[in-house]
């Protein structure tokens, strides 16, 4: 009797099991679906603000900026923004994440690297790693809180006092549904990605402000489009990563719920067989 009791514990802990990753499943599925919605106005709004900027940057080659194009010096920072998950249950989403952020700031001189971590993991991990100062740590990373993320961390790299030399932003990237993968992009120094607008003549502008203002304006604005794009596909690859680990888990919880309900009758039946069997050798 007391194995059939802890057998059956044992199944309706296997069922409990199976309803919070089948409902977290549903919800990861939920979510993704509605980030998806969103992912082609929002890369249509990167795409034009950074071709708008090459449009109009040849009609004044001597616009330069000292935060967009910042020049080395002695006493230069790098900052490295790493963007993980502000919940487990992903799988390898933050895992692999890490262990390309590790490989990644070897390359780096410690003394000048300052680091954001976006997303609690992140941030639990750059704390107990210890690797170099975090400026600042966003745990409540959210579809709901990406724009205020968004905005503090884009005043911060507008604002440095020196300048950041380069700003590298390690986060996942999503390849297909089935498959999220960790990034290195570099925002800052901010390049030209469109090599064929090199060979097209610039065209003529009428310029209601200064071109220096107005090209550093458009510069702030793709810049900041180009940190929103990654942080969004993050969110979007978080959600699949997790989707995929429930599903997993939700599979297996059934697998195993049918062997142990399979186990739990063989030996219920056998309990019975041996008491009929008693009872009927008492009344011989």
């Amino acid at each position: 009797m007391a194995k059939l009791m802890a057998m059956r514990q044992r199944i309706k802990a296997i069922q409990t099991i199976k309803k919070i990753t089948h409902a977290m499943r549903l919800i990861s599925m939920s979510t993704h679906s509605r980030l998806k919605h969103k992912e082609t106005p929002l890369n249509h709004y990167c795409n034009s603000i950074e071709n708008l900027f090459h449009k109009i940057k040849p009609s004044f080659p001597r616009w330069h900026n000292p935060v967009i194009m910042p020049s080395k010096s002695h006493h230069h920072k790098d900052l490295i923004i790493l963007v993980g998950s502000q919940k487990g249950l992903c799988g390898t989403f933050n895992s692999a994440l890490f262990k390309s952020f590790d490989s990644i700031i070897r390359n780096y001189n410690s003394k000048h690297i300052q680091i954001i971590a976006v997303g609690k993991r992140s941030a639990d991990y750059v704390k107990a790693r210890k690797i170099a100062p975090t400026i600042e740590t966003y745990d409540k990373f959210t579809a709901a809180t990406l724009n205020s993320i968004l905005k503090k961390i884009t005043h911060t790299i507008l604002n440095a006092n020196p300048t950041f030399h380069s700003v590298t932003v390690v986060s996942n990237v999503l390849k297909t549904f089935f498959i999220q993968k960790p990034k290195a992009t570099t925002i800052i120094p901010f390049t030209r990605k469109n090599s064929n607008e090199e060979s097209q003549l610039p065209e003529d502008y009428i310029w209601e402000q200064k071109p220096q203002e107005l090209l550093d304006s458009i510069a702030y604005l793709a810049v900041q489009s180009s940190l929103e794009h990654l942080l969004f596909q993050s969110l979007l690859s978080e959600q699949a990563a997790r989707f995929l680990s429930m599903d997993g888990a939700t599979r297996n919880a059934e697998s195993l719920l049918e062997k142990a309900e399979l186990a739990y009758n063989k030996l219920r039946q056998a309990k019975i067989t041996r008491e009929l069997t008693e009872l009927s050798g008492s009344f011989q």
